[in-house]
């Protein structure tokens, strides 16, 4: 068995290969690029095949990762701060280089493999719905960041216009602001006009339109307060560029839940993840990303619980003892089981059983819902290797 270190960085990657003793076999650099990993692979193959050799590195998502686990390599993930920690067992100086950093992952991975997760790649179709669902919670970052920013600019010129029609995060908001970004403006527009623009923006019926209509025009009909000459010339332009920005965003998150929606339609756990209760349209691609096509990927259903942050974590010293949240998990996988676990506590009468008892006993909002999260998460550990559907009875 031989052993690969990889300290990787942008342009270059610095390899060691270590043997069975320990002894080093080889130090060397590559370019970051297809002959470089074909160059490494070379030199890697003279000293063993890729089902006789074990390789550390501190990254999961890589060019060279992918080259190297389609060649069959054993590749396991170093957290850099475990690295560091092997590092003190060579050196108790603080000198450091990318020759020796090799050196240590490669040893760590000789003596500590178990220690390590390793990288299974996921199936295309998971991998598909990883990309976009995480680009998706991205944008719905960017929406919320310009969307407060909107709303913090109007309330220092046109605190009403956020009431107009329920949100600014809606065709009719955006198309009525951007055409009457003042008060003054938007006090000039008829009910008849408004009634029209909630019918093409917002494809509302003629009678809901009218509705809103109506509650609109009697909003701006109220006294306002009314901003200073200077404030209401300034705010409007910087207004009409961030809805310009809300608009983009909102016609890119409808496009991506239309391509995230067909991958997840093909997704081989759908079924099962949809009957989940707490599990909608929007967190079973969450799921299905994080997670993969195969739950076995998981050596057993603790480390399932520490990947995805449910499972807390205790400190123990002589007679103090403390438990935590624990902090390093896949937060995409904990954020959607967080959400589920919101709607679960409304719907599944176990879910709510478990988070009244636990919140009766003195835990936290919080630690109840992480309860309720860890059941989930159990719970469909076990449709997803059973294969079969979940049942309330």
């Amino acid at each position: 068995m031989n052993f690969v270190g990889i300290d990787w960085a942008d342009q270059t990657h610095r390899l060691c290969i270590l043997g069975d003793e320990g002894q080093r076999l080889e130090s060397f650099e590559i370019a970051h690029g297809r002959k470089g990993f074909e160059a490494a692979h070379s030199r890697i193959a003279r000293h063993g095949t890729p089902d006789a050799t074990r390789i550390a590195i501190e990254t999961k998502d890589s060019l060279l990762v992918d080259f190297l686990v389609e060649l069959g390599y054993a590749l396991y993930f170093v957290n850099p701060k475990q690295t560091d920690r092997f590092r003190d067992r060579h050196r108790m100086s603080r000198s450091k280089s990318d020759a020796f950093d090799a050196f240590v992952l490669a040893d760590a991975v000789r003596t500590d493999h178990q220690l390590f997760n390793a990288l299974s790649p996921l199936d295309e179709t998971s991998l598909q719905l990883r990309v976009l669902t995480r680009s998706r919670e991205g944008l719905v970052g960017r929406k919320v960041a310009v969307h407060n920013e909107i709303t913090s600019h109007l309330k220092r010129y046109f605190p009403v216009a956020s009431g107009l029609f329920g949100g600014l995060d809606n065709a009719a908001a955006i198309a009525f602001l951007l055409q009457y970004p003042t008060l003054e403006q938007a006090k000039t527009v008829s009910q008849a006009r408004i009634t029209a623009l909630l019918i093409k923006e917002a494809r509302v019926t003629p009678a809901i339109a009218v509705r809103h209509a109506t509650r609109a025009r009697a909003l701006l009909s109220e006294p306002q307060a009314a901003a200073s000459s200077s404030v209401t010339r300034a705010y409007p332009v910087a207004v009409q560029s961030l809805l310009r920005q809300l608009k983009s965003i909102l016609a890119e998150l409808e496009a991506l839940d239309r391509e995230i929606a067909s991958i997840y339609d093909h997704h081989p756990n759908k079924e099962l993840l949809q009957s989940l209760p707490g599990v909608a349209e929007t967190l079973g691609p969450v799921l299905a990303a994080e997670l993969g096509t195969d739950v076995t990927r998981f050596v057993n259903l603790r480390g399932l619980k520490a990947f995805a942050g449910t499972s807390p974590v205790t400190v123990q010293s002589g007679k103090h003892r403390s438990v935590h949240i624990r902090r390093a998990c896949n937060q995409h996988l904990r954020q959607a089981l967080h959400m589920a676990s919101l709607v679960a506590v409304r719907i599944a009468p176990w879910a709510r059983e478990l988070f009244d008892r636990l919140r009766n006993e003195g835990k936290t909002y919080g630690r109840a819902l992480r309860a309720v999260g860890e059941q989930l998460l159990e719970i469909l550990y076990v449709l997803l290797t059973r294969r079969t559907r979940y049942d309330e009875g």
